[in-house]
Parts: C-alpha cells; structure tokens; sequence
C-alpha cells in the first residue's frame, strides 16, 4: 500500500511576527523545523512526501523541493484546506501521513508506531500531554480508542492532544468541507473509527514566541 506524507505549510505565522522567514524554516536544533517532521515521516517509509504552501513561501518550496517532497501550490484558507489539497487525487487505500511542520516531538518512529495500529481503525492520532491543551485539538481517550476532539476548547477536561495523523485517505474524504480537521476526526471517533497512542509530553508546537524560545533550549531543558 502507497504511504503518502502530507506537510500543511500554507499558514501565515501572524503570532510569531515579525520573522526574517517562514515559520517552517526557522532553524531549531541546528535544522529547519520541517525537517523533523520529514524526518519521522521518512522512518515511516513515505513513498511520497506532499509538502502544502502558498506560492510567496518560496523558500519552503525550495527547501521541501531539495528534500524530494512535491510542493503543492494554493491559498488554503483552512488547515482542513491545505489537506484536502494534499490528499488530491491519491486512492483511497493510500496511508496518509499528517503532521505539523511547526512541531518538535519524540519519539523518532512516532509514525512507525501509528502505521502500526491502522490495522485495527481507519485513522490513528499520535497523542501528546501538553501544557497548553486550549491551543489544540482536546482528545478523549480510553482504552487505545479515541472516543471524542474537540478543536480549540476554552476549558480544556484533559491535557492530552493530537497532533499526528495515520489514516486511509478514503477515511479523510470531506475534510474540506469541516471548520477544523478536529471536526471530522471527532465525527469518525464516535463511530468508533479512531484508535491513538499515547506518545508521552515530549512535544512542543512553536506558534508563539515562547513555545519557539522553549524549543530552542537544549532538549532536556525544553521537554521540562
């Protein structure tokens, strides 16, 4: 089965202004940010890396191009956009890779480790406690089975979030028409669709300046 790798870097970092390049580029532990993504993703054996953008981003363009990723060009105005522009014209029984390419996490097979329990659901997230749950998409989970997201809430019930994506992309067909990819994960999770591992805390989403200022200190000091 074809495994695809799909990068959303269509956003416009307008929380991390003024920056000297895009969001993705910006170098932490000594390389672009993307490039951990690209990295896990590649230890999942992605036969295709799709890297989502917008057409004034060029130096993500270029830098995902020298990595072997196609670029894809557009004007997403959602994230729930930029996948749907990714999974375009792949089969259904493609294994779709998603993550963000903003993102600092452990471990290093986090995909391996989802690919792995798609056996048992259509969609597995790679789930991570975080101190700033209200920033993401909140998770139930219990029992190695997501039972409910929801997007961005005010009032977090729990600290554990998604971030990693595994799913068949005919399991991913309408995500264009959701608000928040969140929404249709949450529609797939109380049909019993969804499964997750817990991938621990080591997990740090650089869309503010001090989550940025945090993943550029030594590793033991930012996982803290």
């Amino acid at each position: 089965m074809p495994i695809v790798g799909i990068l959303p870097a269509a956003g416009y970092a307008r929380r991390l202004q003024p920056i000297a390049r895009s969001k993705e580029m910006l170098i932490v532990r000594e390389r672009p940010i993307m490039d951990h993504l690209v990295s896990c993703m590649k230890a999942a054996r992605a036969d295709e890396l799709r890297v989502v953008t917008r057409h004034e981003k060029q130096d993500v363009a270029k830098h995902a191009r020298a990595a072997g990723a196609t670029v894809i060009f557009g004007n997403p105005a959602t994230v729930a956009e930029s996948l749907a522009l990714g999974l375009a014209g792949l089969s259904g029984s493609t294994v779709a890779l998603i993550g963000f390419p903003d993102t600092l996490f452990t471990p290093p097979d986090a995909f391996v480790q989802l690919v792995a329990e798609l056996r048992s659901a259509d969609a597995v997230l790679g789930l991570f406690h975080s101190p700033e749950a209200e920033r993401g998409d909140v998770v139930d989970f219990r029992d190695g089975r997501v039972l409910g997201v929801e997007p961005k809430p005010t009032a977090p019930r729990t600290d554990l979030i998604w971030s990693l994506l595994v799913a068949r992309a005919s399991a991913l067909q309408g995500v264009a028409e959701s608000r928040e990819p969140g929404d249709l994960l949450d529609r797939l999770a109380r049909s019993g669709r969804v499964a997750g591992v817990d991938l621990g805390s080591d997990f740090i989403d650089i869309g503010v300046p001090a989550s940025l200022a945090a993943a550029r200190r030594p590793a033991e000091e930012a996982w803290r």
